[in-house]
């Protein structure tokens, strides 16, 4: 087994701190962990993974605020030119809670030839696990899946569009559905949908028997640069799809957001 960790980070060095020694704690000798910095140097990222002194952690400084999508385009470019077959994806805002067994999920995916990402669970992080569609001239629409799950080897596997960003997936899927670099934030939806659209295209799932955790922590100056998504990058999604909208939820999903806030 040889897995690349997708690890993005961005003006969070005090995540970074927490997250990246989580992963390293609990994560087998054959994973690669690829750090890709598109902060500023005095942030001290290459410090920090210096700081660990594993030689599991490959740093990469990113060009300064290339963006979330070029991030894990060109982090998932480096792991297929080292032939790592299989990709996890996630930041500098999730911790690994446990060691993590990935060889059985990655025996589901070798069942099948088409059979592209497994997205998993994440504590204190709205359930995204969704299908999706366009309403032509207005907005994506998002509701609960509804396709039969699939048991293999007794974990259970739920067909989705569009699932949270912390998955694995086949690195010749990720290398097949790229990230749209224009997006630098508030690419979720339109990753998924173009995923979605693409003729005999990998399939997509979700498991919860992997979980990790969201740490809510938005530090001005990263805020500063968040924002953008509900203008800048707004404005470029409503050009793409001709919509005047972003997205819209069934009411099943409504109900579903609102037992996930209850805690239920």
């Amino acid at each position: 087994m040889n897995i690349a960790i997708i690890y993005t980070t961005f003006l969070r060095p005090s995540l970074v701190k927490q997250s990246l020694p989580s992963i390293i704690k609990n994560t087998e000798d054959d994973i690669t962990v690829f750090v890709g910095d598109q902060g500023k140097a005095e942030d001290g990222i290459k410090d920090i993974c210096k700081s660990l002194n594993n030689n599991k952690i490959r740093y990469i400084k990113l060009p300064f605020d290339c963006g979330l999508s070029a991030s894990r385009n060109i982090l998932i470019e480096e792991a297929k030119k080292l032939n790592i077959p299989y990709c996890v994806v996630t930041a500098d805002s999730i911790s690994f809670t446990e060691e993590y067994k990935f060889q059985p999920i990655i025996e589901f995916l070798e069942s099948n030839e088409k059979y592209g990402t497994v997205g998993f669970d994440l504590r204190g992080r709205i359930c995204w696990e969704c299908d999706i569609d366009l309403i032509e001239g207005k907005c994506f629409s998002l509701d609960i899946p509804r396709r039969n799950p699939i048991i293999y080897n007794n974990i259970k596997y739920q067909p989705v569009d569009l699932h949270r960003n912390f998955f694995i997936a086949k690195t010749d899927a990720l290398i097949n559905n790229k990230w749209d670099n224009d997006l630098k934030l508030l690419e979720h939806e339109d990753h998924a949908w173009r995923w979605k659209q693409k003729e005999n295209n990998y399939k997509r799932f979700y498991t919860d028997s992997i979980e990790g955790k969201y740490m809510n922590f938005k530090p001005n100056n990263y805020n500063n640069f968040r924002r953008r998504m509900y203008n800048e990058f707004m404005t470029i999604l409503r050009k793409k799809y001709n919509i005047i909208g972003w997205v819209v939820y069934s009411d099943d999903l409504k109900k579903r957001f609102n037992l996930y806030r209850q805690g239920k």
